[in-house]
């Protein structure tokens, strides 16, 4: 990162100054799975147009923008996904992208220009496939080989709910054989407040989602390699659901930009409050973001990123009271075709 944008951050940091240093960029909602817990599958009516994406982004990039997250949706399935990387890559914005896996072998020009991908596992093959469709996992895990065979850094992430809470440490088991990292964060009722799917019949009982965490903390105190997860965010599932408060860069130097243009200062926020980039301008629709942040944030690496913002460093530490618990019994799964 350049030197005016860290002066940017820090000036941000101090209350002087907002700046969108980071982005998360849904670029569609389009998507070639239907995965049982998830909103997006289908296009939102009025997507940017490729000209709209690229003008932007630009105002994003002078405004201080050096990090953005595609999301989708499937960003693998946008028309004009490979011009807006290197786009962006061009400019040295460094590029994450969050994926479900199965569109990255036929894309490793551009999986060779991000600096991370982020591909979605919700469990061992049984568990994968009964959310995603048969043959999924494999195809994902094809996905994270060809991303890590162009050079590219690549990170599983896992949804816990029920219907993969009893198979955690089989997962832990095969992503470690297969030489990767896997983040884990709680399942919710929706990705966003006010989506159109009930996805509450995943969520655990807290005291079974707290089991499993406590199960992931003794793993990471004994050295399993598999586990992505920061101290901090497992620390913070420590008490999720109940409220905990969170230093928060919500709408100071991060933002969440949606497939029409709509901004707003967080990706889990209700979706009827966002500042429209194409009628107000980004500069201005920026400015009109509320800063401030939640008490049940469960995306993990924006929990771990919120208390390095906040210097919590006694959140960035083990802990000292970690025991595994007992494992939980097996659930029958049913395959979605």
């Amino acid at each position: 990162m350049d030197l005016p944008t860290v002066a940017r951050g820090i000036g941000a940091r101090a209350g002087l100054t907002a700046t969108p240093i980071s982005l998360g960029f849904e670029i569609t909602h389009l998507c070639n799975l239907e995965c049982a817990y998830c909103d997006r599958h289908t296009p939102r009516p009025r997507e940017m147009t490729r000209e709209q994406i690229l003008c932007v982004l630009s105002d994003f990039h002078a405004l201080g923008m050096r990090h953005v997250s595609l999301d989708g949706g499937e960003p693998l399935a946008h028309r004009h996904v490979d011009e807006v990387v290197a786009f962006l890559v061009q400019r040295k914005v460094r590029v994450y992208m969050n994926t479900n896996g199965i569109l990255a072998p036929k894309k490793l020009p551009t999986l060779r220009l991000l600096s991370k991908v982020k591909i979605s596992l919700d469990g061992p093959p049984e568990c994968h496939d009964a959310m995603r469709g048969q043959g999924a996992w494999h195809k994902a895990m094809a996905g994270a080989r060809a991303a890590r065979s162009v050079g590219t850094q690549v990170e599983l992430t896992c949804v816990v709910g029920r219907h993969n809470a009893a198979h955690i440490e089989e997962l832990l088991q095969l992503v470690e054989e297969a030489r990767f990292v896997v983040v884990f964060q709680p399942a919710r009722s929706s990705l966003f407040l006010g989506g159109s799917r009930d996805g509450s019949s995943f969520q655990l009982e807290t005291d079974e989602l707290r089991r499993v965490f406590r199960l992931l903390e003794a793993r990471k105190l004994g050295g399993s390699p598999a586990i992505g997860n920061r101290w901090a965010s497992l620390r913070h599932f420590r008490s999720f659901p109940d409220d905990t408060s969170v230093p928060c860069a919500a709408g100071t130097i991060n933002a969440t930009l949606d497939p029409e243009g709509n901004l707003f200062h967080c990706g889990q926020v209700e979706r009827s409050d966002g500042r429209n980039v194409l009628e107000l301008g980004v500069r201005e629709a920026f400015e009109q973001l509320p800063r401030q942040g939640c008490t049940q944030c469960w995306c993990a690496r924006v929990v771990e990123e919120n208390y390095a913002w906040g210097g919590r460093l006694d959140r960035m530490l083990p802990p000292k009271d970690v025991s595994a618990p007992e494992p939980l019994p097996p659930r029958r799964l049913k395959v979605v075709a």
